[in-house]
């Protein structure tokens, strides 16, 4: 059996027709998948799985900030630096976050709630012929609104959760703005739990080696031109009218961010601690100066790549594949 002959008869079933429900599961997954039809099924099922690679990313980027002391914020005008108490504020709205997403996740798999069913109340009112001669008692039934259903209310501990979140996270914007207004009331004191510990980094003291090629100039360089590239490439696809033209673009940009972001963390880990022959004085004294605040960095690097390859991944693929990023749609 040739592999050439294996092949052609996989990708004969996967041509074929199936009856509704009678499709092989791998068959049924790339429907649902293919980014030629609309599929409802397929669609929240790729957002659920982003949100699912959600959780990990919120729960790290939470440990980090209270590992380090120290977190980088992202705002419209950038990340920026939350040291001291604005790291564990920005902390616990991540963690907070995260135990929202996953009460979301878990809500998700309960079975559906029961239809609500009406209600009525009996009262029986008694008829008199006279005072003290009563003629006969009439049992009287009224119509109740129905009770909602107990789903249908946010669950609790998502709901505290996003509050938890929302305060967490404005009370550290506020204190950052009271640091550079020159308070520093949330910088002191720096509460890190391990600012040098390097095992949150992981895997990059394993595979740094591997990764600095992505940090050079010429490779950064052909990155840029290849998404400069490829948006053209799509902007032509798009005046041509075909359908679906920015998909390419929504999912191979993602990629290239994340290799982009692997390189700078691979750098930033190795040339602070000269590695690999590499020297670099400014990483260095960073490192020595406040270890904390270079790992947080490093991290966020690290886990930026990590958080490009498979959330923006998803969310590329769905919003090409949906067809939102189309003109004509």
């Amino acid at each position: 059996m040739s592999w050439r002959g294996g092949w052609q008869r996989t990708a004969a079933k996967a041509r074929k027709v199936y009856p509704r429900g009678e499709a092989p599961g791998w068959v049924a997954l790339w429907q649902r998948l293919d980014p030629r039809q609309e599929s409802p099924e397929g669609d929240a099922m790729l957002g659920r799985l982003a949100l699912v690679c959600c959780v990990p990313i919120l729960i790290g980027y939470g440990s980090a900030g209270l590992l380090y002391g120290h977190l980088a914020l992202l705002t419209p005008g950038g990340f920026i630096d939350m040291p001291g108490a604005c790291a564990w504020l920005t902390a616990t709205a991540s963690l907070a976050l995260a135990v929202a997403v996953i009460d979301l996740l878990l809500a998700g798999d309960a079975p559906p709630p029961p239809a609500p069913q009406p209600r009525s109340t009996t009262t029986t009112h008694t008829i008199w012929l006279a005072p003290g001669r009563p003629l006969r008692q009439v049992a009287l039934k009224t119509a109740l609104p129905p009770m909602p259903a107990p789903a249908a209310r946010m669950r609790w501990l998502r709901a505290a959760g996003f509050i938890v979140a929302a305060i967490a996270c404005a009370s550290a914007l506020v204190g950052r703005g009271l640091l550079a207004l020159g308070l520093e009331a949330f910088a002191r004191p720096v509460i890190a739990l391990a600012p040098r510990a390097e095992w949150p980094l992981w895997p990059l003291p394993s595979v740094w080696p591997w990764l600095l090629p992505f940090a050079r100039d010429d490779f950064v360089l052909g990155l840029i031109v290849i998404g400069v590239g490829l948006f053209f490439f799509t902007q032509f696809l798009a005046w041509r009218k075909v359908r679906r033209a920015w998909l390419p673009l929504a999912v191979i940009v993602p990629l290239l961010v994340a290799l982009a972001y692997l390189g700078s963390a691979a750098y930033d880990f190795a040339a602070a601690r000269r590695l690999g022959g590499l020297r670099d004085a400014d990483l260095v004294f960073a490192l020595a100066r406040d270890p904390g605040r270079h790992n947080a960095y490093t991290f966020l690097s690290l886990w930026m790549a990590i958080g490009c390859a498979s959330v923006g991944l998803l969310l590329g693929y769905l919003m090409g594949r949906s067809g939102s990023l189309d003109d004509e749609d």
